[in-house]
């Protein structure tokens, strides 16, 4: 028997008024609908929240050393003489200290992002303001500079390598986003059946 079509325009509905993540668990959930009360409060005060901590981390950090100054007491010596190169530093430095400064990069990048990023979801109705979904898009724009920081490091950033990057996040994004619509629409037609 054929489905009418009032029946395919509500679940048309109920399928674009899903939050595009896998289940139910946030769609009906009084959180979501208080969070979402608030606007972009929320938002403001978590990307703040998360700027001021990764600045004041990344502000203690450039107050320790990068490398053993015991074991390498010539490169002190030649930082006291201005003598040093990047290349000599940055081949010197602890491993623990540049993932520790990448991560700091990130976590200010994620949240001096958010409020950017929900306003353009909401700007553009893109229909994903789901708080977690905007904190993971946020997410790849502090991944992708925090990976540019990495490669402004190495002395290797290029513009074409930024923008491959770029596009490869951007790409891992949209998919991410299909995957979720395409389960919620799944969902939502198993629940008219």
């Amino acid at each position: 028997m054929g489905v009418s079509t009032s029946d395919q325009t509500d679940q048309f509905l109920q399928i674009e008024n899903c939050c595009c993540h896998a289940g139910n668990l946030w769609y009906n959930s009084p959180m979501r609908e208080h969070i979402e009360r608030l606007g972009v409060v929320p938002y403001f005060l978590l990307g703040l929240l998360l700027l001021a901590v990764g600045l004041l981390a990344l502000n203690h950090l450039t107050s320790l050393w990068l490398f053993d100054a015991s074991q390498r007491i010539d490169l002190l010596r030649a930082l006291a003489q201005d003598q040093a190169d990047a290349a000599t530093l940055l081949a010197a430095a602890l491993p623990e200290m540049i993932i520790a400064f990448l991560s700091l990069v990130l976590v200010s990048i994620t949240g001096l992002t958010l409020p950017l990023v929900y306003f353009l979801n909401k700007r553009f109705n893109l229909g994903h303001t789901h708080y977690l979904v905007t904190l993971r898009q946020s997410m790849w724009l502090g991944v992708w500079a925090a990976f540019c920081v990495w490669l402004r490091m190495n002395r290797t950033l290029t513009v074409a390598a930024a923008l491959l990057v770029a596009a490869v996040l951007l790409l891992v994004e949209l998919l991410l986003q299909v995957r979720s619509r395409a389960a919620a629409e799944q969902d939502v037609l198993k629940g008219t059946r």
